[in-house]
């Protein structure tokens, strides 16, 4: 399995006292992952810049946190860096912790800063949050306007370091523009299908084509409002977005970001390591072992071969 969306630093960060990296009381940790039988879980430095002036120190707290655990748990657990880093993950049965940045804004337009934070191993960032940063327009923004051209600057920049380009968070206008000034593909690393529930997070049909038709992939986000009106987030809900999608946009463009300590806890799946309740699910819904496997890990594996 590969999930392409978790907050569980920010939980950390927050609240040491429930728990480390190894083992806590949130949605997952190393003992739920490896239940799971996990191969590549990625973890999100989430920064909200409204409540955090200092958004970059905020990150870079962040980063230390992440790295000191990482470290500690290093028997079990693995930062990667490179797709050679996830085979070699694949080998030894260790976990991949892919790191992520949620909120570009916290690199405030700086080149510099951007490069120092592949050199951390940083490898993926969802360009936006709920803000405008300078970089681009959020969901909750106008849709049509484009990245500023610091963004375009910035996500050039990534493309030729290496990093993967997440739209998720970004507004409709934002998202098209990356489809013209990239040669890779880019993501969606957790957000849903709009037709099914009208949300500005989830992605228009035209969006979901688009990413698809550059290669990329949706991870499949489990907050319930962007799953539909059920007051908890239910396996169904998550299935039906799962086939819109790839009835959409193709077998290779669906995959999982679960959004994991980042939303209300009310979720029918309990935490990571329930995850094959989802994976049966997509079974009984009339998909192929392989048209699973592919959800649950061939194409973001495909995308990171082609990327990292």
């Amino acid at each position: 399995m590969i999930d392409l969306h978790c907050d569980t630093v920010m939980c950390l960060i927050d609240d040491l006292s429930q728990g480390d990296l190894y083992e806590n009381s949130w949605k997952i940790d190393i003992k739920r992952l490896q239940r799971a039988k996990s191969r590549i879980q990625d973890f999100a430095l989430y920064v909200n810049m409204e409540k955090h002036p200092n958004s970059y120190a905020r990150y870079c707290d962040m980063l230390a946190l992440f790295q000191e655990q990482v470290t500690t748990y290093s028997n079990h657990i693995m930062h990667i860096r490179s797709y050679a880093d996830i085979k070699a993950c694949y080998d030894t049965n260790k976990i991949g912790a892919l790191l992520s940045v949620e909120e570009g804004g916290v690199f405030e337009g700086d080149l510099h800063k951007l490069r120092k934070a592949y050199d951390d191993g940083v490898r993926l960032i969802t360009i936006t949050w709920n803000y405008a940063n300078g970089l681009g327009e959020p969901h909750c923004g106008d849709a049509t306007k484009s990245l500023t051209s610091k963004g375009v600057e910035f996500v050039e920049l990534m493309e030729d370091l290496g990093m993967i380009v997440d739209c998720s968070h970004l507004n409709d206008g934002g998202t098209k523009q990356l489809g013209q000034i990239l040669r890779k593909p880019f993501i969606a690393s957790h957000s849903n299908a709009r037709a099914l529930t009208n949300h500005s997070r989830n992605l228009s049909d035209e969006l979901i084509t688009l990413i698809a038709n550059k290669g990329g992939v949706i991870g499949l986000n489990f907050a319930q409002a962007f799953l539909g009106t059920s007051s908890i987030s239910r396996i169904e809900d998550i299935v039906k977005h799962g086939l819109y999608i790839r009835n959409l946009g193709g077998d290779d463009v669906v995959a999982l970001g679960t959004d994991f300590d980042g939303i209300r806890p009310d979720t029918e799946i309990e935490d990571i390591a329930h995850m094959p309740e989802l994976y049966d699910a997509f079974i009984k819904a009339g998909l192929s072992e392989d048209s699973v496997d592919k959800i649950f890990w061939k194409n973001a594996d495909r995308l990171f071969k082609e990327i990292l």
